[in-house]
């Protein structure tokens, strides 16, 4: 009887690990993959925004950052002014892992692609 309690017990502790760990792992990013789109999946896989408040409380902030923010994208750092207009995300999961996403094509009009990303 102790054996097949600790069997069960046993059992029932490695699938909540490993699910846990499915609810944290990356989704398939790819390169040029629309920034809303992966960003849908990240959530879903418990990424959270990380919401920037310095740039979501400036008055002053850049015109595509601004844009961004507008667009229900709080989670955006800074963005280049120049070159490719590269911005950066960053999002957090449970365990506080950090993963910066980095995007281009963040002007209006357009849809903002994956350029590359990092888990730190």
């Amino acid at each position: 009887m102790n054996k097949l309690l600790f069997s069960g017990v046993l059992i029932t502790t490695i699938f909540l690990v490993q699910f846990s760990s499915f609810a944290q792992s990356l989704p398939r990013l790819r390169r040029n993959m629309n920034y809303a789109q992966a960003r849908t999946l990240l959530i879903r896989r418990g990424w959270r925004p990380v919401v920037n408040s310095e740039q979501v409380n400036n008055p002053n902030r850049s015109g595509v950052i601004d844009y961004l923010i507008k667009k229900g994208y709080p989670e955006v750092v800074d963005c280049s002014g120049t070159g490719l207009g590269l911005c950066l995300f960053q999002f957090r999961n449970a365990r506080g892992q950090t993963l910066f996403v980095s995007t281009a094509n963040n002007q209006p009009r357009q849809e903002s692609t994956i350029y590359n990303w990092r888990v730190e």
